[in-house]
């Protein structure tokens, strides 16, 4: 019976080990490669959604593809979700294809019936750069109140950790993150199947190696397989949105691949875990450290003191996310209603 209690005990401690039940908005900064998959669109609408909910506060959105129409893309959901106030910060150093022809360079140009543009965006919109933006919204908040969700690349994030002081805070990035961030939700790497190369790992290696081996924070992996466990269902994109005849999300969806199809969850698991990390259908396993090898070949070795875990949920939980996603997604936004 004692070793029944104390397995209990162990299993409550895996989903709260990182934050605690929440008395105000949880403080969250989206990092994104928005463009390069639409699980991210998705991802944003989860987010969008919980501060509708008035569950979290979205402070900013930072973007690492090049592509301008990222950019504008973010700024559409954000405008059209109602929440036009949310930063965006761009990494301009990133070097991808400018004239990339992806879901948001289609959704950005998509025009209505009269010929004008489908959805409204702002008017000469001022992007920050992207380290800036972080270095401005961190240094304003409160010691440890911050998540930051990262999707993508791990350039943006590498290149924070080693930024200097400046205009808004005396404190290395380093120290910065250390003050201020309570922990990060990562979707990166595989850690079940042998010798597998990450996407987003090996596109920026360095990086991965910098991040992921250098927090001062707790880490929580998203990895591979999870969001390739749980699909949403294309079925739904085409049914369950007669509500909203123009939706950026799903026309995005729509124009990323040909319909109907189901897409892995990879950033929206990422998102979700963020905006409420005591959910019972969240479970983490063993702590360790996480390290680089090769061409993007992310290993666990177990460290009862490490800072990174990963998200393994069992199929029953599994089932619970998806079903969840499908409940979120479909939802209409508070400015819609």
């Amino acid at each position: 019976m004692k070793k029944l209690f104390l397995l209990l005990v162990m299993v409550g401690l895996c989903a709260t080990t990182f934050a605690q039940s929440r008395q105000k908005a949880q403080s969250i900064i989206f990092e994104t490669d928005m463009g390069n998959d639409i699980d991210d669109a998705m991802a944003l609408d989860i987010l969008f959604k919980y501060v509708d909910m008035g569950k979290i506060n979205l402070l900013g959105v930072g973007v690492h593809k090049n592509n301008p129409h990222s950019a504008e893309f973010i700024d559409i959901m954000r405008t059209w979700y109602g929440h036009k106030k949310t930063a965006i910060g761009v990494n301009t150093a990133c070097v991808t294809d400018m004239n990339c022809v992806d879901y948001c360079t289609k959704t950005c140009q998509m025009k209505n019936k009269n010929g004008e543009p489908m959805f409204a965006r702002s008017k000469n919109p001022k992007y920050e750069e992207a380290v800036e933006m972080y270095r401005r919204l961190l240094a304003k908040q409160p010691d440890k109140s911050v998540v930051i969700v990262t999707v993508g690349f791990s350039t943006t994030i590498a290149e924070l950790l080693k930024s200097g002081p400046d205009k808004y805070s005396k404190l290395s990035g380093m120290e910065l993150v250390k003050q201020k961030v309570e922990f990060f939700s990562i979707m990166a790497g595989e850690f079940a199947i042998k010798d597998f190369a990450e996407y987003n790992v090996w596109n920026d290696l360095e990086a991965a190696r910098h991040f992921f081996e250098n927090s001062p924070v707790p880490m929580v992996y998203t990895p591979w397989i999870l969001g390739d466990q749980i699909q949403y269902p294309g079925e739904s994109i085409e049914n369950d949105f007669g509500w909203a005849p123009e939706h950026p999300m799903v026309e995005a969806y729509k124009a990323y691949n040909q319909m109907p199809y189901d897409r892995p969850t990879w950033d929206v698991i990422a998102a979700y875990y963020a905006c409420d990390p005591t959910l019972p259908v969240f479970q983490l396993g063993e702590a360790g450290d996480i390290k680089v090898e090769g061409k993007g070949i992310t290993k666990l070795t177990p460290n009862a003191n490490g800072l990174s875990r990963v998200l393994v949920p069992n199929e029953t939980q599994r089932k619970q996310i998806l079903d969840s996603f499908i409940k979120l997604l479909t939802t209409k936004p508070k400015n819609k209603k």
